[in-house]
């Protein structure tokens, strides 16, 4: 039953050209112009993370707190947009300064570099991973 469902699908895949032959090969789908990966997967594309820069005034309230934003990568690997998701306000400015900033791995599909969108957390403890200027 399985083996005529799969047959039944395969023929209604190509009758409307999806897997429509060209000189005895199979045409290849176009790349996409952009691609959602994980965050994960983002995160091993990353080569350089930026410093963090927070306001004088995140020091002494020894300000903590997670940032999640989203971001577009060029196929270049550059930060393009990066879009406020949610965070402690006094820190989500600085956040989004350094995420500009980062520098990624250009993403291949099908040996081809395309745009990518993801989502980055950046945790923040005011003390530990900011610098003041």
């Amino acid at each position: 039953m399985k083996t005529i469902a799969c047959l039944v699908l395969i023929c209604a895949i190509s009758t409307h050209g999806l897997l429509a032959q060209k000189d005895a090969g199979f045409v290849t789908l176009p790349v996409p112009h952009r691609v959602r990966v994980s965050a994960e997967l983002a995160d091993k594309m990353l080569i350089h993370k930026a410093d963090l820069v927070c306001p004088k005034v995140a020091m002494p309230a020894r300000f903590i707190g997670t940032v999640v934003v989203t971001i577009l990568i060029d196929t270049h690997g550059n930060v393009v947009r990066s879009t406020l998701i949610s965070g402690p306000p006094m820190l989500r400015n600085a956040v989004l300064d350094a995420v500009r900033n980062y520098k990624y791995k250009p993403y291949l599909l099908n040996d081809t570099a395309v745009e990518v969108v993801s989502t980055v957390s950046v945790a923040v403890d005011s003390y530990r991973d900011c610098h003041i200027e």
